[in-house]
């Protein structure tokens, strides 16, 4: 064949509907238990169906069967495939949970797979608990779209819809008190052209206190709606629905009813509750004959109840958006722990630079100090330690003495302080001996009395000083002249402290 005749064969395959004529077999058992269903959508007379040589306009496929079509677009047949899961012992059916999944279908049939229908039948007063595999589900809703390929309706027996479902989404598990049919379909209309396994896990169980009960797990910065069921038409009289959220450690959940409608009752009341997990006070109340606020802030895990009257007039059904957002205890919590660790370390750093402070001025204040030794030295202990005693060196100790050395520098101190007068020279002893007493008169005044040169030398008393604080003591003289500055300081020394208390 020409290249320009296959560029002609494709473009007509491009164009032109792709027909299916000849036979097909279809064995169920390999397609998850699932019957099939084909049905003519339009009354087309030349595409022609046919099911072990019997012309059919709707074939129902429940064993290993021969197909026939001859003419048909894939426009101008349905099909679809079918199950049903039952379990009529409780014991039995939490045993084998089932397993939602999408088959796949030979090619030889005219169209695609469109739709997977599960009919679920529990015990009597059983529970149908639906859960993906896949992730959370999430409701179908206006203001939240499904972002997938595939969408779940849930349809109670009596025709009722619960909803409609999509992944990724909050919702973990949907618990029904009734049976119900599962349709998984494609979005918009569209064929299941690819297969999907485990669609939905689903497990029969007991009986529920409530009709439906969602359990719901938020995500952080992302709102959750939430429906009541059959959204946008109201409950059903009497019937109740509960959902159990979770919230996250350290995050508080935000409640806002942003779509209540309360119909006028004939008997009983709506009612919508918040409670928190394990606390029996109530953290918000709401009839249809109360006003209310429509936010509230849950700081724990919560349920969210509702309950349906016998309504006269409108319908009950109410819009809930859920936000997480960080608790403001935490967040005070936060903030009063940095406060705490910042104030902390400013007293460390506080009390490090203190003591270095102290330290450094007591070492800059804190001079040396010397010992005033009224005997004749004043001494600095850190240089050299305590000067030796009189018995301890040599000083009074002398190879020999002569008569003016012991007296002359007697005299000279004496006369430097006022007591004596001034000597020249040194005189000899010219007066009596003992043996000649002078005759002298017992009241005799004491500064009449003539110097003995063998009598013993008395001190004077000391003169009054300034304290010790104020007064500078200089090359090991223990007083100053009288005409002497008081305020002049050694210059070894330096400065004085005061010592305490004042003395």
């Amino acid at each position: 064949m020409s290249s320009s005749r296959v560029t002609l064969h494709l473009l007509l395959l491009t164009f032109v509907p792709f027909v299916v004529s000849g036979s097909c077999k279809v064995d169920p058992s390999k397609m998850e238990g699932l019957s099939l269903h084909i049905k003519k959508l339009r009354p087309a007379p030349e595409c022609k169906m046919k099911i072990n040589s019997v012309l059919k306009d709707k074939i129902t496929v429940t064993k290993s069967s021969e197909l026939t079509f001859q003419d048909c677009l894939p426009e101008d047949v349905q099909v679809t495939a079918m199950k049903v899961i039952e379990c009529s012992q409780l014991k039995d059916c939490q045993k084998t949970p089932a397993d939602l999944s999408v088959p796949v279908l030979p090619t030889c049939l005219p169209a695609p797979l469109s739709s997977v229908t599960w009919t679920l039948r529990a015990p009597q007063s059983g529970t149908v608990e639906l859960a993906s595999p896949t992730g959370p589900l999430m409701q179908s809703l206006p203001g939240q779209q499904c972002n997938d390929s595939i969408i779940i309706k849930v349809v109670r027996d009596d025709g009722s819809t619960v909803g409609h479902f999509c992944r990724q989404g909050a919702i973990q598990n949907v618990q029904i008190h009734t049976n119900v049919s599962v349709t998984v379909s494609g979005m918009e209309g569209k064929a299941l052209v690819t297969p999907f396994k485990q669609v939905l896990n689903v497990i029969l169980k007991g009986e529920i206190s409530e009709t439906y009960i969602f359990t719901v797990s938020p995500m952080r910065d992302t709102p959750v709606l939430l429906a009541t069921p059959g959204w946008p038409i109201g409950m059903k009289d009497y019937s109740t629905v509960s959902w159990i959220v979770s919230v996250p450690p350290k995050m508080e959940a935000h409640l806002m009813f942003v779509n209540v409608s309360q119909p006028k009752c004939s008997n009983r009341h709506t009612d919508i509750r918040v409670q928190r997990v394990g606390c029996p006070e109530e953290e918000y109340s709401r009839r249809e004959d109360e006003e209310a606020k429509s936010e509230i802030t849950v700081s724990d895990n919560f349920y969210l109840n509702m309950s349906n009257c016998m309504p006269e007039q409108k319908d009950f059904k109410v819009l809930t958006k859920i936000t997480l957002q960080e608790s403001k205890n935490f967040r005070l919590t936060v903030i009063l722990s940095v406060v705490s660790t910042l104030l902390v370390i400013f007293a460390i750093v506080l009390a490090v630079v203190c003591v270095g402070i102290r330290k450094k001025k007591k070492k800059k204040l804190n001079p040396e100090v010397s010992i005033y030794n009224p005997n004749g030295t004043s001494f600095l202990p850190a240089h050299s330690g305590f000067p030796k005693t009189r018995e301890d060196n040599e000083s009074h100790v002398y190879a020999s003495i002569e008569d003016t050395m012991v007296y002359t520098d007697l005299l000279r101190q004496g006369a430097e302080i006022g007591v004596y007068g001034e000597f020249d020279t040194y005189r000899p002893f010219t007066g009596r001996t003992d043996s000649q007493k002078p005759l002298v008169s017992e009241d005799a005044g004491a500064d009449n009395m003539p110097v003995m040169a063998n009598q013993q030398f008395q001190a004077p008393p000391l003169p009054i000083r300034p304290k010790s604080h104020d007064q500078s003591l200089v090359d090991n003289e223990i007083y100053q002249t009288e005409n002497q500055s008081e305020e002049a300081q050694s210059p070894d020394l330096g400065p004085r402290l005061e010592p305490e208390g004042g003395n």
